[in-house]
C-alpha cells in the first residue's frame, strides 16, 4: 500500500518505487515567497536534460540505484550540515538559493524517476547547505515539473494524482510551517533517509550486480589478456562501482603472471585515474570554491601542495583503499600534475602486482600464504605511514 501514498513518498523517499514524482510540485503555492530566476532556469535546465534522458528516451527504472542515490546524497547532506554549524563553508544558515543550489535540486530530480521521490532529497540537500526551508521547498517543486510533465504525456493522467497533489500541499504547508534552523532541518532530513531500512534491504541485491560484472570483465580479461586488463582497469577507474581489486586478483587466477597484471592492470589504472583527476580538475575546483570558506581552502591548497603526493601514493598502494576517490580530491584541489602520475604509477603498479601474485596463489588454493601476506602487507603500510607523518612533523618543527 505504501507504493500509492504518493504525495507522502515525492516529500519522504522511503519506498523504493517511483512514487508519481507529481506531488512535489505542490511547493508551488509558495510561488509569492519568489525565487531569483538564475537558480530556477539551472534547476528546469538540469532537470529537464537529465529527466528526457532517463525517463523520456531510456525509460530506465532501477530501484537499486535509487536507494543508493538516496543514501549517498543523504550523507552528503549530513555533511553539508555539520559543515556549515562549524563553519566551515562560505555560505550562511537561512539564505536564498542560488544557480548551484538550482542545479543539486535540478540534478535530483532530474535522476529521480530511477526510482525514488526525489522532492524529500532535494529539500534536504538544499536546507542542509543553509537554503531557507520555503524558499528550497518552491525551488526543489520547480525542479519536480520535467519529470512530472514528461510521465503526463508518456502516461494517461489518472484521478489519484490528483489526490497526491492535494496530499503534497498540506505536507508542504506543514513543512514550510517549522521554525528552526534549516541547516538543523536539513540534517535531520538527511539522518532519516540515511538510516531508511527499506534502502538497506538493496544492497545485497546491488552487490550481487556488481559481483555479476566483476565475472563479466573477468572473461573479458581472459579472452583478451593483458590488453583485455588494462581495458577493463581503465572502464573500472572511470565506472567506480566494479571493483579493481576483484578484477586484478581474477586475472592472476586466470593465467596472466603477477608482473603482467602489475604492469598492464597498474597501467590501466593509472590512466583512468588520470581522466577522473581532469573531470574534478575541470569541475570540482569551482565546487570547492563555492562551498568552503575561502581561508581554510587556501589551509586545503596549502597542505595538499606539500604533502598531495604521499597522500596519493599511500592511498594507492594499501590494499582495499578505494582507488578512485584521492583523484577525484586531487584533481578539485589542483594537485601539480606530474607529481600525481608519478605518485599514482609507484603505487598503483606494486598493488596490482601483488593482486595478481593473490590471485595466482588463490588459483593453486594456498590461502595461508594469502592471509599472512595481507597481514603484513597492511603492518608494513601503516609503519611507513607512521614514518611520513613523524618526517612531516619533524620538517614543519624545522621550518
Amino acid at each position: 500500500m505504501f507504493e500509492y501514498i504518493a504525495g507522502l513518498l515525492e516529500w519522504l523517499p522511503i519506498w523504493p518505487e517511483a512514487s508519481g514524482h507529481i506531488a512535489g510540485i505542490s511547493g508551488l503555492i509558495l510561488i509569492g515567497d519568489g525565487v531569483e530566476p538564475w537558480p530556477v532556469i539551472s534547476a528546469l535546465t538540469t532537470s529537464s536534460f537529465l529527466a528526457a534522458i532517463i525517463k523520456g528516451w531510456l525509460n530506465y527504472t532501477n530501484t537499486v540505484i535509487g536507494g543508493l542515490i538516496v543514501a549517498g546524497l543523504s550523507f552528503i547532506g549530513i555533511l553539508a550540515a555539520i559543515f556549515l554549524r562549524w563553519g566551515l563553508l562560505a555560505v550562511n544558515d537561512n539564505r536564498s538559493p542560488d544557480i548551484m543550489d538550482g542545479f543539486v535540486s535540478g540534478f535530483v530530480q532530474g535522476v529521480s524517476p530511477l526510482g525514488f521521490g526525489g522532492s524529500g532529497l532535494s529539500l534536504a540537500l538544499l536546507t542542509s547547505s543553509g537554503v531557507s526551508i520555503r524558499k528550497a521547498l518552491l525551488l526543489s517543486s520547480v525542479a519536480s515539473l520535467p519529470p512530472a510533465i514528461i510521465q503526463v504525456l508518456l502516461n494517461p493522467p489518472k484521478m489519484a494524482w490528483l489526490l497526491y497533489v492535494v496530499e503534497g500541499v498540506f505536507i508542504v504547508i506543514l513543512i514550510s510551517k517549522v521554525n528552526i534552523r534549516p541547516s538543523s532541518f536539513g540534517g535531520i532530513l538527511s539522518s532519516i533517509f540515511m538510516v531508511n531500512i527499506v534502502q538497506v534491504k538493496f544492497i545485497e541485491e546491488r552487490m550481487r550486480q556488481y559481483q555479476a560484472i566483476a565475472e563479466e570483465i573477468s572473461k573479458f580479461v581472459k579472452e583478451y589478456g593483458p590488453i583485455g586488463l588494462f581495458s577493463a582497469m581503465i572502464l573500472q577507474a572511470v565506472i567506480s562501482p566494479i571493483p579493481a581489486d576483484a578484477v586484478l586478483v581474477a586475472a592472476g587466477a586466470l593465467g596472466i603472471t603477477p608482473l603482467e597484471v602489475g604492469i598492464y592492470g597498474g597501467m590501466g589504472i593509472a590512466v583512468g585515474s588520470l581522466i577522473n583527476y581532469f573531470i574534478a580538475r575541470a569541475v570540482g575546483k569551482k565546487i570547492l570554491e563555492y562551498y568552503i570558506r575561502g581561508d581554510l581552502l587556501e589551509k586545503v591548497y596549502s597542505w595538499f601542495d606539500r604533502w598531495g603526493g604521499w597522500l596519493v601514493f599511500l592511498t594507492r598502494l594499501i590494499p582495499f583503499l578505494p582507488l578512485d576517490i584521492i583523484s577525484y580530491i586531487a584533481g578539485a584541489v589542483g594537485m601539480d600534475l606530474l607529481i600525481f602520475i608519478l605518485a599514482n604509477m609507484l603505487a598503483t603498479i606494486p598493488r596490482a602486482t601483488f593482486f595478481g601474485f593473490m590471485g595466482a596463489r588463490l588459483a593453486e588454493g594456498d590461502w595461508a600464504f594469502i592471509s599472512i601476506s595481507i597481514i603484513l602487507l597492511l603492518v608494513g603500510a601503516y609503519i611507513f605511514s607512521k614514518q611520513v607523518v613523524r618526517g612531516k612533523k619533524a620538517q614543519e618543527a624545522r621550518e
